[in-house]
C-alpha cells in the first residue's frame, strides 16, 4: 500500500493547469506507461474533467512549497550559536574502569559440561552488595 494517494494530476502526468483536452490526450501515454490500473486513469480523468470535483481536490492537495531567496541569510542568526551545549567537568584518570582481558575472559568462560546450574554465576567483582545502596537512617 503506498504512503500517499496519488493525485490524479501525477496519475495523468499532466500539471495543475491543464484543460480538459490535455486531459483527454493524457490518459493514453498514461495507460502505456503502466506505472497506474486502468481504473485508477479513468477516475482521475473523470474527476479533472468534472469541474466540481477538480475544485475539491484542488482544494485538497497541499500546496508545493515556495521558494525562499536568500535562505542562507535568513537562518543565520539561528546558526551562529551552536544549538545544545553540554558542559561536563573533565574525568579524573581514576574513575575510569580497566578490563583486563584476561578478567574477562576468566568471568565469563564457557561453564564445565555437564553442569546442573542453566545460568552462569555472576563473578564476584559484579554481585550486588550493600554499597550500591542509599544510606538508611533506622528511627530509634
Amino acid at each position: 500500500m503506498p504512503l500517499h494517494e496519488p493525485s490524479p494530476y501525477e496519475v495523468l502526468g499532466i500539471p495543475l493547469t491543464a484543460g480538459v483536452r490535455e486531459i483527454n490526450l493524457a490518459v493514453g501515454p498514461a495507460m502505456r506507461a503502466g506505472r497506474y490500473t486502468r481504473q485508477q486513469i479513468q477516475e482521475a480523468a473523470a474527476l479533472l474533467r468534472n469541474p466540481d470535483r477538480r475544485l475539491e481536490a484542488d482544494l485538497q492537495q497541499p500546496l508545493p512549497p515556495e521558494p525562499v531567496d536568500q535562505a542562507a541569510e535568513l537562518l543565520a542568526p539561528a546558526l551562529a550559536e551552536p544549538l545544545l551545549v553540554i558542559e561536563r567537568p573533565p574525568l579524573p584518570p581514576t574513575a575510569l574502569p580497566v578490563l583486563h582481558r584476561a578478567e574477562l575472559a576468566a568471568d565469563f568462560a564457557e561453564p564445565p559440561p555437564g553442569g546442573a546450574d542453566p545460568e552462569p554465576p555472576v563473578p564476584a567483582r559484579y554481585a550486588a552488595d550493600l554499597s550500591v545502596l542509599p544510606q538508611i537512617e533506622v528511627p530509634e
